[in-house]
């Protein structure tokens, strides 16, 4: 099960790290190009500014040395006064190769040494021909350094993406590796709770077969026998199939009077408290609904009325109370052994029994009942929980949302009750 979570770690990982790695690359790229078309245009506006106004000095808006010369059928190049200061900054040997090369290229880009320049040309009539020069270098540099820096923050965020996707990764399936441990030890205590009754058949079946003579009549016991190991099987399946049905399948909730399920759930173990010498009060307020499945919401009050009165103790005492302010609550106490925090804490885990006062002293039960309870709570958006009061005993709590009709009368009755006083 590890290798398996690991492996669909790994490829949540790579699989984020590849969408944020696309996402991340077009952002860069987006960058660039935008920082790259931006330099463009303001470089063809300079150069449009200098052809139209070739006698005026232009400034270039981000401070780009700019300038213009006139070159005729002779080849000479005249550079007009006000660019003069900008064309002798080369000085004469680049200066000459920067003119001769602007006028070869004519319109688009060119470079002499480590500068970069771009070239625009216009026709002004008598053979001659207008130039405009615009230095690209600072334009080059910064390119080259922003793709740089882009290149390495790129690589950077994708370091940390990935780990934090890994490590995230850890959170997001820990569903998924939880519900593979809740497979994995619910195949192995199944199997396990199976192993006893499948002997136990086996072995009287196996007595009934040495007498192939014997009679029903006398082969009773071991048929008994079975008989009581197939109906443990039966319950032990039941329990299964209900807390799988709580864990994995939406359920159909309608509006339901909670006290009324609750009191039938008391009346029906009257007659068991009262063969075990044990006494149940119960204080039930009226008229309490909720949304949810009748039978299961049935089957969790009976399994823990039913807890109560296993683990009670001799002429002990069972307390039911049932009321409601914003949410529903349901406790149930029981005397004798005061269960322990520790147990407390997993009494609602698949198959868990504790070692001391629950311990499934009368051996047919399997620990499900306590989980199908909990899941039944958490099913219809509430929960349970146990604890134990010192000197006094156990005391489950069930914890349910109030039907929304519930909540409307509840605030009617008391717009009545402030009225009439």
């Amino acid at each position: 099960m590890d290798a398996i979570i690991k492996k669909l770690r790994l490829k949540f990982t790579l699989s984020t790290a590849l969408l944020a790695g696309i996402i991340l690359f077009v952002l860069a790229v987006g960058f660039c190009v935008s920082l790259y078309v931006s330099t463009e245009i303001t470089a063809a506006n300079t150069l449009d500014e200098v052809l139209d106004n070739p006698s005026t000095k232009v400034t270039d808006d981000v401070g780009r040395k700019c300038f213009a010369f006139i070159c005729g059928d002779d080849a000479m190049a005249s550079v007009p006064d006000v660019y003069m200061d900008e064309v002798t900054s080369y000085g004469p040997n680049l200066a000459g190769k920067i003119l001769y090369s602007a006028r070869a290229e004519g319109d688009g880009k060119f470079t002499v040494g480590d500068n970069y320049f771009r070239v625009e040309s216009r026709a002004i009539g008598d053979g001659k021909t207008l130039y405009a020069v615009l230095d690209r270098t600072a334009d080059h540099n910064t390119l080259a350094w922003a793709a740089m820096l882009m290149t390495l923050i790129y690589i950077t965020a994708l370091i940390v993406v990935v780990l934090f996707f890994y490590i995230f990764s850890s959170r997001t399936l820990a569903p998924v590796s939880e519900s593979f441990k809740k497979q994995r030890d619910l195949i192995a205590n199944a199997s396990h709770e199976l192993k006893t009754p499948l002997t136990v058949i086996s072995t009287n079946l196996s007595v009934m077969k040495s007498e192939p003579q014997s009679t029903v009549e006398e082969n009773a016991k071991w048929v008994e026998a079975i008989d009581a190991q197939i109906q443990r099987m039966n319950g032990l399946i039941v329990n299964m199939l209900q807390l799988s049905r709580m864990e994995n399948t939406e359920l159909v909730k309608t509006d339901l009077d909670f006290s009324e399920i609750v009191e039938g759930a008391c009346l029906s173990f009257d007659a068991v408290c009262f063969e075990k010498g044990v006494s149940l009060i119960s204080d039930i307020t009226p008229d309490i609904h909720v949304s949810g499945d009748r039978d299961s919401l049935e089957r969790l009050v009976s399994c823990l009325l039913d807890n109560a009165t296993k683990y009670c103790g001799e002429d002990g005492k069972i307390g039911l109370k049932l009321t409601a302010d914003k949410k529903v609550r349901l406790h149930i106490m029981n005397t004798g052994t005061v269960i322990s925090d520790e147990d407390a804490k997993h009494v609602f885990d698949r198959f868990y029994r504790t070692d001391g006062a629950r311990s499934n002293p009368d051996n047919n039960s399997f620990g499900l009942g306590l989980s199908i309870a909990q899941a039944t709570a958490y099913a219809h958006g509430g929960e349970i929980t146990c604890r134990g009061v010192e000197n006094k005993g156990t005391v489950f709590t069930v914890t349910l949302p109030l039907h929304r009709n519930n909540s409307r009368r509840d605030r009617e009755k008391e717009k009545n009750s402030d009225g009439a006083n």
